[in-house]
């Protein structure tokens, strides 16, 4: 349950002059491919809180310096004298088995994904319209970000199937992955505009030209 503080918050939006389209939905329901064709339909930039995810674990970061020291040798994937690479399928496997490491993890990286994030608006400030990856969203309220945010709807057990197929995880693993973010019928209620992508089609498309007019 999320208190009316939250909820206040679900709702703000970016009222800049700038068209911040931003897109979200739970794992593995399509958003990287939906961004992407947006990018090569309309060229509009995308800014991909991923991509600031994964940089943030970069051998020799700082965040990554912290994480090996919490974690030790059992999350090295490579190591050398001059080089440790984290293994992120083994980190993965810790933080989503235990909340407590979750959050710490996150209260790590997600400082930096903002501030990123906010390096590559500033970056894009002179274009019109820009596109916002951000799967947790509604999670680390990043709904102030954006003036607009389309949910990319998919249902549990095509997500499972994806995820299983995708990063070879056993249905528990999957349904933890799952589980980790919200609930998709809450944030559904807080979203601008909702594509479905439950599907092995590519239905999505005929619903974002409809959406941006194209």
């Amino acid at each position: 349950m999320i208190d009316q503080k939250q909820t206040n918050k679900l709702c703000l939006r970016w009222k800049g002059k700038q068209r911040r389209i931003g897109i979200t939905g739970g794992i593995a329901s399509g958003k990287t491919i939906i961004g992407d064709f947006l990018f090569q339909a309309k060229q509009w930039p995308i800014v991909d809180a991923d991509l600031y995810a994964h940089e943030a674990l970069k051998a020799e970061s700082q965040i990554a310096k912290k994480v090996l020291l919490r974690y030790g040798t059992k999350i090295i994937k490579n190591s050398s004298k001059n080089d440790q690479v984290i293994n992120r399928k083994a980190l993965a496997k810790i933080v989503f088995q235990n909340d407590i490491e979750k959050n710490w993890l996150e209260g790590i990286i997600h400082p930096y994904v903002t501030k990123r994030i906010k390096k590559e608006l500033e970056k894009l400030k002179s274009n019109s319209i820009v596109i916002l990856i951000i799967p947790l969203l509604f999670e680390k309220n990043y709904t102030g970000l954006c003036s607009e945010i389309c949910y990319i709807d998919c249902s549990r057990s095509m997500q499972l199937k994806r995820l299983q197929s995708r990063d070879q995880l056993s249905l528990e693993e999957a349904n933890q992955r799952i589980d980790a973010q919200w609930d998709n019928a809450l944030k559904k209620q807080f979203a601008d505009h909702i594509i479905n992508n439950s599907n092995n089609d590519e239905t999505w498309k005929m619903q974002l030209k409809k959406l941006y007019n194209f």
